[in-house]
């Protein structure tokens, strides 16, 4: 196997670091967007991600009472009081 040495000054593994960190990030948010994690009012498929739960479990809990809102059609859901309707049913020990 060949192997590669490259030597960098300091301040170009700084600068190499601070690059391969804001790739990331840039990634990281990207992903965030998509499952709508960086918003408070998510689609129904945003919302199984959320939950990290199947869409078929997630139309039981909607049939229970799962608040949601609907504006013009379009069916959308609010994190903030679907994470307050999914408190009310957890357990103290």
């Amino acid at each position: 196997m060949n192997e590669l040495t490259i030597l960098l000054s300091k301040a170009q593994q700084e600068m190499l670091q601070q690059t391969i960190h804001q790739l990331l990030m840039s990634e990281v948010n990207q992903f965030k967007g998509e499952l709508g994690l960086n918003t408070r009012y998510i689609k129904k498929k945003q919302l199984c991600h959320y939950l990290n739960l199947s869409n078929n479990t997630l139309d039981k809990l909607i049939a229970e009472g799962l608040p949601k809102i609907i504006v013009q059609g379009v069916v959308l859901y609010d994190k903030i009081e679907v994470d307050r309707w999914l408190k009310k049913f957890s357990q103290s020990v």
